[in-house]
């Protein structure tokens, strides 16, 4: 990046992407691909697909080959899904489409993926991150873990996936994108993401959770 715009200037630089999204970026993209790394790629005249699928980025994905939801910018971004492949790699068009770009850290997750458990290892993660000074974010993300792990490990209720929304709401009211500010800083509010967003598309996995007494998942 900086040898390019040593060698060619700046305005050349600013020439890459198109709108508000100039110039190239760095994305650190993870999960079920065959060739995780961290690539500059050109924003905007790049998609999802094309950083998850070309054979010189992410190579396409492991396991079952199909994609099944995407966190295309860190743990606070909620999830994209397959219909979200071909959008744009932009500020503006991933906000449009309900997210963030955020980090630049994309995990794309295929169909043998546990939602229930990725949902509980993203608000482990918070909870343990929690400074622990605002009320919302440091009993909000222990309740919503512990509910989780209960849910994960064969001891969850049918109520608890509803209570998990509710907790959520009282964290980051309406459930909105980008989130109400409750606390001092974001991480707060950024931890209903993964949990609104594995519910939202994958209930019947929490459903499952509890029928059959736990993950079925390998």
């Amino acid at each position: 990046m900086s040898r390019r715009i040593v060698l060619n200037g700046g305005s050349a630089f600013a020439a890459l992407g198109e709108g508000r999204s100039t110039g190239t970026r760095l994305f650190a993209l993870s999960g079920k691909v065959r060739n995780p790394g961290v690539f500059e790629i050109e924003m905007v005249k790049t998609t999802f697909r094309d950083l998850i699928f070309n054979p010189s980025l992410g190579g396409g994905v492991t396991g079952s080959g199909e994609v099944k939801a995407i966190i295309p910018g860190g743990v606070s971004a909620p999830w994209f899904y397959p219909e979200q492949l071909d959008l744009p790699l932009g500020q503006d068009e991933v906000a449009d489409a309900g997210s963030m770009l955020g980090s630049g850290s994309i995990v794309v997750m295929d169909t043998s993926t546990c939602m229930v458990k990725a949902a509980w290892r993203i608000t482990r993660f918070f909870s343990r991150e929690s400074c622990g000074q605002c009320t919302p974010c440091r009993e909000g993300s222990g309740w919503l873990e512990r509910i989780l792990y209960r849910l994960e490990n064969g001891q969850g209720r049918m109520e608890d996936i509803d209570l998990l929304l509710d907790l959520c709401d009282n964290i980051a009211p309406g459930l909105t994108w980008p989130p109400q500010q409750t606390t001092i800083c974001v991480l707060g509010p950024s931890i209903p993401s993964s949990i609104h967003s594995a519910i939202s598309r994958f209930r019947d996995e929490f459903v499952a959770h509890v029928t059959n007494g736990g993950c079925t998942h390998g």
